[in-house]
């Protein structure tokens, strides 16, 4: 399975709170650095999870840089196709969270993310040729996700995209008619349907108007799951039993399953179980990408047999 993975990289500083979060003010918390970015942590769960994973994205040469260069080598992703650029940061995402795990507020700075233009994704094509699936984040620009669609239209290669965010979910309108698989939170996609998905109803002809018939849709909605589409078939997959430590990195793990899955030739329904499994095990790691993803424990928690 030959996966090519591009978006974005940058550092994560994240602060979990010891009490409730009190604006316009100091709050005690504890504090640390990982690797992180969309795209960064679905390449890592990507490779956790067996997959032979390029990875493409847009550095600083500085220190931040060196410690995403270590963390990816420690994941065993190929980063060859790294771009440094010696005239900006790497990227920085700053997020605040409740004691409970749950985000209080983010900020982020993809500046050299950003800087990937169509000629980087032009140099690319080889590799993108020779990958079973291409998985692409919202973090790149327009003129950039363009010039990759056509790119995997002309190779014909499946396209993945993940929206990141809601500022950012409206860059993937233009390619969306020819994506193969679609993943985003209930925010981010109400972001590109132009109504709130505030109900089941709502969800399912949300999901009806992105998918066009043509890609299969998953949606994660929080503390009520997922629900997945395609053509015809909706439903909502409920999340599996986890002890909850952080859900920062919950929905890339989500999205590296899908992908994984969706690679191995398995079904919608099949993939929503596997995908859940991967956020589960996800959710109890105090880091974006945790340590204890293997295929194995994803497999026994997909089958209810895996909870530790």
């Amino acid at each position: 399975m030959k996966i090519t993975v591009i978006g974005g990289a940058n550092v994560d500083i994240t602060g979990v709170s010891t009490a409730p979060l009190r604006e316009r003010d100091s709050n005690p918390a504890k504090v640390h650095l990982s690797g992180g970015g969309v795209a960064r942590n679905m390449a890592c769960n990507l490779a956790r999870l067996g997959a032979e994973v390029t990875f493409v994205s847009a550095l600083g040469d500085d220190g931040f840089g060196k410690l995403l260069r270590e963390s990816l080598a420690e994941s065993g992703l190929d980063d060859s196709a790294l771009i440094l650029r010696k005239d900006l940061s790497t990227g920085l995402y700053l997020v605040l969270l409740e004691p409970a795990g749950e985000m209080f507020i983010a900020v982020n700075d993809m500046a050299a993310v950003e800087s990937i233009g169509p000629a980087d994704v032009e140099a690319l094509e080889d590799t993108i040729g020779a990958s079973d699936l291409v998985v692409a984040d919202a973090n790149l620009r327009p003129e950039t996700l363009e010039a990759l669609r056509r790119l995997a239209v002309l190779r014909r290669t499946p396209l993945m995209a993940d929206t990141v965010s809601v500022s950012k979910a409206g860059r993937l309108k233009a390619i969306f008619p020819d994506l193969a698989l679609f993943k985003a939170n209930r925010s981010e996609a109400a972001a590109l349907t132009g109504f709130p998905l505030d109900t089941d109803e709502a969800l399912r002809k949300g999901c009806s108007d992105l998918s066009g018939g043509k890609t299969a849709i998953y949606l994660t909605l929080g503390a009520q799951g997922s629900c997945c589409a395609y053509g015809d078939d909706f439903f909502k997959q409920p999340v599996l039993p986890a002890a909850l430590v952080n859900v920062n990195g919950a929905g890339d793990a989500f999205a590296a399953g899908t992908a994984y899955s969706f690679c191995l030739g398995r079904g919608l329904r099949e993939t929503a179980v596997f995908a859940s499994a991967c956020a589960a095990v996800t959710v109890e790691s105090g880091n974006g990408v945790s340590g204890e993803l293997t295929l194995e424990k994803v497999l026994k928690r997909a089958a209810g047999t895996g909870r530790e």
